[in-house]
């Protein structure tokens, strides 16, 4: 696109005198009539979706016949994936290791994501374990490593002493997420021919009965595509309407909007000059100021390949409908500070703009606490959501990526699991997750990132208590500190961090009160003693489970359960020791081998069942 044609855009001319520096920035990118459209689509999708009251449902759980709804003879898979994003990964296992069907559909293009990625060593090494990635293929989607990761919060004027936190194996690692997609886009095509992925395809509806789901879609002609499979994944994201519809139409609790760009041509320098980046650091989280207008801008910035970087700017946000206007842009104004403000963080002379990256981070939904017979949260039959769309991630992690990877072992495991069995029930899939211990604890941390306004709050609250943070981590130790950050924090460290802020900074206890609402105090406890309890059966499951998995009287038991009590033996399978080490569900292949299945009748790989 010629800048002439870009500016005589309709969508262009009409935001450019509310935001002229991000138009400006865009006309200088590749295709950046198309990103500006990008990010005003997410951008009125997640306004609709969190400030729609009662938002249009999309999934007819329990209907008597799909056959009544659909046309006959539509196409059928095992596994439908609304959403090509960072479920590409699980896909490409599900495909390649079990050899199941599997259909991959996007709105825009499949894989084509509008965030970077980074992820610790140890985190991605679980790839080649799992056999998605050869080492050579690895090699080819990394695009740099850093040697440590720094945590720096503003500390003018603030009544504690500043301290940074610099970690080692947190967000180590740069990622080029267009080529780990394309990856799993190839695997997939080639486990089987079977397999279909479809670009420019919206989800419609679902409509679900005893033997399946019926998925209806709108092409970019608006002309309806229908297909069906015994299980439906949603991974449409932050703004997936049915993640809306399942969680009874609340909103998140807390989201982080986040925009950015990944350029080239900044100033590198290892010795850290001021404006500078050093090519072995990544910044993880960084504030350069105060909160201003009620909150508190936090940076990231990681460097890529030669002078290339990925730098964001985001901020932590409570998600309420009531009082206040529904705002018209969340994404567009906050890049619009983006631009005004990156050149006091990092020098951008000669700077230019390869892609701008966006989206909003979400972490939980507002109803942990609402009666169980209202609660569905991540699935109705034979549907289920995933990543983002789950919402079960740490908001510390800044996106999903390490915990896909750290769960994705797990849960490919138990969807294959679960079709093989017919554990397809609403209950059974709502099993199907990411750990969530740690990152309902993290929640209530990120509460306190969020800044109030001035009436409310000193400016300088946030960097003041998340430099105490630092401090305690500091004292605990870089183990803690890097598995705070990972999600996977142990019981104690975590609790001598909540007793040693209460003695260091006890100003924590009325801010506690002004920060935490009764429901958030509540949730919290609940989520503690959740994490007490997971902590105590992880520790049986090494005293009694590992040993035991060892032995041939697993198998034995397995198969035992599985045709005598098979609500229980799904229930040990998805306890968080009971899968990998007491079912000893299936042998991974070789670290240097890649997913390549063997085909054989009936479409399935040569992959072995379950352990009998």
């Amino acid at each position: 696109m010629t800048s002439d044609t870009f500016a005589a855009d309709p969508l262009v001319q009409a935001l450019r005198p509310r935001y002229p520096r991000l138009i400006a920035a865009l006309a200088t990118v590749p295709e950046g009539a198309q990103h500006l459209r990008r990010i005003v689509d997410l951008d009125g999708s997640w306004v609709r979706q969190q400030f729609t009251p009662q938002p249009p449902p999309v999934v007819v759980a329990r209907v008597p016949d799909t056959h009544a709804v659909a046309p006959a003879d539509i196409p059928t898979f095992d596994i439908i994936y609304a959403g090509g994003g960072l479920n590409l990964l699980n896909a490409a296992v599900l495909a390649g290791r079990y050899g199941r069907r599997v259909l991959v559909f996007d709105r825009f293009t499949v894989g084509a994501v509008h965030r970077e990625w980074n992820i610790s060593q140890e985190e991605l090494r679980e790839l080649i374990d799992l056999g998605l990635l050869t080492p050579d293929e690895m090699a080819q989607i990394i695009q740099r490593r850093y040697s440590a990761g720094l945590v720096h919060f503003h500390g003018d004027g603030i009544r504690v002493r500043p301290s940074d936190l610099h970690m080692h194996g947190v967000l180590d690692v740069a990622v080029n997420a267009d080529a780990l997609t394309a990856l799993c886009l190839s695997k997939i095509r080639a486990a089987s021919a079977a397999n279909v992925i479809l670009d420019n395809l919206t989800f419609a509806h679902a409509w679900v009965d005893k033997r399946r789901v019926v998925v209806q879609a709108h092409d970019a002609d608006g002309t309806d595509r229908w297909f069906a499979a015994p299980l439906l994944i949603d991974g449409m994201g932050a703004t997936s309407p049915v993640a809306c519809q399942l969680n009874c139409g609340a909103p998140y609790a807390l989201v982080c909007p986040t925009v950015g760009t990944v350029a080239r041509g900044y100033r590198i320098d290892p010795a850290r000059s001021p404006g500078s980046l050093d090519p072995a650091l990544g910044e993880i989280l960084v504030t350069t100021e105060h909160a201003r207008d009620g909150r508190q801008l936090i940076w990231e910035a990681f460097p890529g390949q030669g002078d290339q970087a990925a730098i964001y700017l985001f901020y932590y946000a409570a998600t309420d409908r009531a009082g206040g206007d529904v705002p018209e842009s969340i994404l567009l104004p906050l890049f619009e500070d983006f631009f005004t403000h990156l050149p006091a963080y990092k020098d951008t002379t000669g700077v230019s703009i390869l892609k701008p990256v966006y989206g909003f981070i979400p972490a939980g939904y507002k109803n942990p606490a609402l009666r169980e017979r209202d609660r569905k949260v991540l699935a109705y039959d034979r549907v289920v959501s995933l990543g983002d769309a789950a919402a079960l991630q740490s908001p510390l992690t800044f996106c999903g990526f390490g915990s896909n990877a750290r769960n994705l072992r797990r849960i490919t495991a138990l969807l294959d699991l679960a079709l093989t069995h017919d554990r397809l029930r609403a209950g059974d899939l709502a099993q199907i997750h990411a750990a969530e211990a740690v990152p309902a604890l993290a929640r209530a941390f990120s509460k306190f990132m969020i800044a109030k306004p001035p009436a409310r709050e000193r400016p300088d609250q946030v960097n003041e208590t998340l430099n105490v943070f630092c401090g305690l981590l500091n004292q605990i130790g870089a183990q803690a500190s890097r598995e705070f950050f990972q999600d996977r924090v142990r019981w104690w460290d975590y609790t001598q961090l909540v007793l040693r802020t209460a003695l260091v900074y006890p100003q924590i206890f009325p801010l506690t009160f002004r920060t935490l609402s009764p429901g958030d105090g509540a949730a919290w406890i609940a989520a503690y003693l959740a994490f007490t309890a997971t902590a105590a059966r992880n520790a049986l499951g090494r005293v009694v489970l590992e040993p035991l998995s060892r032995t041939a009287l697993a198998g034995k038991l397995d198969g035992w359960l599985w045709r005598r009590a098979p609500r229980a033996a799904w229930r040990l399978a998805t306890t968080g020791a009971g899968l990998r080490q007491a079912l000893r569900v299936r042998a991974l292949p070789a670290p240097e081998a890649a997913l390549s299945p063997a085909p054989v009748a009936g479409g399935r790989s040569a992959s072995p069942g379950p352990a009998q």
